[in-house]
């Protein structure tokens, strides 16, 4: 192991608990893995319990507490990545390395993992190799990989070598790739005042782009009634499956997203402003640095205290209270509401958290005008948005659309073959059949069909229920644990949806489905739980005679459900109505 002190690994970081993650990232690139020793020593540097480390590495996927090997293989498990083979991949893995998924190789060279959506489902199947993406893997590739890592060639020499480096592929812009000024967005925010930049974004009529739709403006608006401090986070941290929309804005917009940030900062009085990243995009880190360093010329950024966090891969994060708690260094539990975060948010400071193709929107607002935004979408859904698409269609990738698009016109978009289901929105969306014309001429925009950007299509030739439990496993996987409803909700979920997809359902399943799901979403948390028994509802309602025809009363006579209350009654005739 290498000898070098955990003080020394981080004498360039502060010695503050909220920075916890980063230290923990910076001990493990040295390490590995983080040591019983690793967590004494940080402990003391920290002056934090022991306890409090530990739980935070156990929440997080990408943080180990024993070694994972050298080269450190995490598959994509999105039904994408299934449906493109990476599950062949997996077997090749296993039988070339000698293990199983889930183990590190007796020499410590190799370590085999899953994991969940990883952003790159346009260019699936696809896995990170000690963070770095792989995409379009072949068996011919992963046999490849191992030969050379074996013989020491360089990851990235890889990648390159193997045609395997993620691309953006774009198909249809309407606002974010057409000619942007840097410098009339900085010169118009720096002479607004706070309050007629926010009149600008609330004429807008720009809604958050990360799922809930609530008016950007207002949020702010609300962030700037409380007493300061304030500060701005934004939410680069998309983990819904079948997203990768921020992994191009990221990539090929980040000054519009750094200036957003800015105008927004200057539109509620603050002084900080935070980007957290996902860990999945961690080869990005140094790309966003380098861009913010290179916009530091400019007073607007300048007189800003920036930080990008790194995370560390946790889907719960993506909900804002769960995003600002691990940027406090802690685990990424949802926070109870009220208080919200525009009144108590980061460190108790009042703050607006919005996600990238926002920010980037409200730079594109601020350089042409709310009137341009407007002029396009709908009255409640104004402007564009970008939609990542993948699966069963002849053109996967990014398509900017106006709000207010029907279904029709997106699968005509990017050639959808024979197309039976859509998933809207990720699994956390809506479930609708494509074979009917109703459906079809339903229009994407927050009155009818709303959608965090996601957007999955499944041919006729596709068996739609191991589609539903790949996304039933995935919330079950993903639940922090925190609250019951979604901690076991989930999982009971999962287990009556298989037993029905087993063939050894009965009508009242179907009922108990639709009853757990309505228990699960109105007590649960947060977003998670909220949202995902609507893989059960939505499909239950888009495909009900799918779910009936699995319901054979002939095979499954034999199969009884637990009836209570005659339960109660045979006891109390037993023992009398009066027992303890």
């Amino acid at each position: 192991m290498n000898k070098k002190s955990v003080s020394k690994i981080l004498r360039h970081l502060p010695r503050d608990p909220t920075r916890l993650l980063d230290h923990l990232w910076a001990v493990q690139r040295d390490r590995g893995f983080i040591s019983p020793l690793d967590i004494y020593e940080l402990a003391k540097i920290l002056k934090i319990d022991e306890s409090r480390i530990r739980e935070v590495i156990t929440f997080y996927h990408f943080f180990f507490d024993q070694p994972h090997g050298e080269f450190i293989f995490f598959l994509d498990q999105s039904i994408i990545s299934k449906h493109a083979g990476i599950d062949l991949i997996e077997r090749t893995l296993e039988d070339t390395l000698g293990i199983k998924s889930g183990e590190v190789t007796s020499d410590r060279v190799f370590g085999l993992y899953k994991t969940s959506c990883i952003g790159m489902s346009d260019q699936a199947p696809a896995a990170l190799i000690n963070m770095i993406p792989f995409v379009n893997l072949t068996v011919e590739k992963a046999l490849t990989l191992i030969t050379c890592l074996k013989r020491g060639d360089d990851l990235l020499t890889l990648q390159k070598d193997l045609n395997c480096v993620p691309q953006n592929i774009v198909h249809q812009s309407l606002m974010t790739d057409y000619c942007w000024d840097q410098e009339i967005t900085s010169l118009h925010a720096q002479k607004l005042n706070p309050q007629d930049i926010i009149q600008e974004v609330v004429s807008s009529g720009l809604r958050g782009r990360g799922g809930a739709g609530f008016p950007t403006g207002k949020k702010w608006q609300f962030c700037r009634s409380y007493p300061g401090p304030r500060v701005v986070v934004c939410n680069a941290d998309e983990g819904e499956p079948g997203t990768f929309k921020d992994r191009y804005l990221l990539t090929e917009h980040a000054k519009k997203l750094f200036y957003g940030m800015a105008i927004a900062a200057k539109a509620i009085d603050s002084q900080e402003a935070y980007l957290y990243l996902r860990a999945e995009y961690t080869y990005l880190l140094e790309h966003l640095r380098l861009v913010l360093t290179r916009l530091q010329r400019d007073p607007l950024i300048r007189q800003i205290k920036w930080r990008i966090q790194l995370g560390a891969g946790a889907y719960v994060v993506g909900e804002e209270s769960a995003l600002l708690e691990s940027l406090e260094g802690k685990r990424g539990e949802p926070r109870l509401r009220p208080p919200f975060p525009v009144e108590k948010g980061y460190l108790g400071k009042p703050t607006i958290v919005n996600n990238v193709e926002t920010f980037v929107l409200v730079s594109q607002i601020l350089e042409k005008g709310f009137e341009s935004f407007r002029s396009l979408g709908t009255d409640k859904s104004s402007g564009v948005r970008w939609l990542s698409i993948s699966g069963d269609v002849a053109k996967a990738g990014l398509y900017e659309v106006p709000w207010g698009i029907s279904l029709r016109e997106v699968l005509n978009l990017c050639g959808a073959q024979n197309p039976l289901m859509i998933q809207v929105g990720g699994p956390s969306g809506e479930c609708v059949n494509a074979t009917f014309d109703s459906v079809l001429d339903r229009k994407l925009s927050f009155e009818d069909l709303p959608t965090g950007g996601s957007f999955m299509v499944f041919s006729r030739e596709r068996e739609i229920f191991p589609i539903l439990q790949n996304f039933m496993q995935f919330f079950v996987d993903e639940s922090c644990g925190n609250c019951t409803p979604c901690r076991a909700g989930n999982v009971v979920l999962n287990n009556q949806l298989k037993k029905v997809i087993d063939g050894h359902g009965r009508q009242n399943d179907l009922v108990s489905l639709d009853q757990w799901s309505h228990v699960v979403m109105k007590t649960s948390r947060c977003g998670l739980g909220m949202s995902s028994p609507r893989v059960i509802t939505t499909s239950m309602k888009a495909f009900p005679e799918l779910f009936k025809n699995k319901i054979d009363s002939t095979k499954n006579k034999l199969i009884f459900d637990f009836d209570e209350e005659k339960a109660v009654a045979d006891y109390d005739n037993l023992f009398g109505d009066h027992h303890e």
